[in-house]
């Protein structure tokens, strides 16, 4: 049996903590646009227009995310499934995802919301720190980086760019959900609290 999920929820809202736990309940790989762009921007492999919208905050065209996407299904670790982290964020980029996954004769199975009040994204991804040595992400309030840490302050994560990708996000996704909801398959879940305590929620919500 394959599990196919989508976790969606503003920047900032805990999707990569949930989605190791989803990961590792379901045997799956998680799929992170992010992650996936921010590797190619690291080998030198994007195109410098999409870095160019990266760096300003804004997200990349559908055709680029679909295409990564597309490449990494390709692979045998996603054979019983896999989570997509971040994406789609729009109801052109699901219909995009649902036209792929008829293609490969595959179907979702949950689309799972993080919901998190807008101020408190901001405090969480402002204070948001990368490890370049290790690629570990800590937190300058809740999880404080160990001494001698090389530390990243992504561009995206400056107060102005992390208002302008909110912005993008509410108003991009506005009609995301319902799309979903239509489809019977949205799990909205809290995601204020504890990593456990909205692991807990998330795990009932996939039950």
């Amino acid at each position: 049996m394959t599990h196919i999920v989508i976790l969606v929820g503003p920047p900032g809202s805990g999707k990569g903590t949930q989605a190791e736990f989803i990961c590792k309940k379901f045997g799956i790989p998680q799929i992170s646009t992010g992650d996936m762009l921010r590797a190619a921007k690291r080998a030198g492999t994007l195109d410098p227009k999409y870095l160019a919208i990266m760096d300003s905050g804004k997200l990349v065209p559908d055709e680029a995310i679909i295409e990564l996407i597309d490449g990494r299904l390709k692979e045998d670790d996603t054979k019983d499934g896999f989570l997509l982290d971040g994406f789609p964020r729009t109801v052109p980029q699901a219909e995009a995802l649902d036209a792929l996954l008829s293609k490969k004769g595959l179907k979702l199975d949950a689309v799972v919301q993080l919901d998190v009040p807008r101020e408190l994204l901001e405090e969480r991804l402002v204070n948001r720190r990368t490890d370049l040595n290790t690629g570990k992400i800590y937190h300058l309030l809740y999880n404080p980086p160990p001494e001698g840490a090389k530390l990243e302050h992504r561009a995206d994560d400056m107060p102005d760019k992390v208002r302008t990708r909110q912005s993008a996000y509410e108003a991009q996704t506005a009609a995301l959900l319902p799309y979903y909801e239509a489809k019977a398959l949205l799990r909205r879940v809290d995601g204020v609290g504890k990593p456990d305590e909205v692991t807990a929620r998330l795990e009932a919500a996939l039950a």
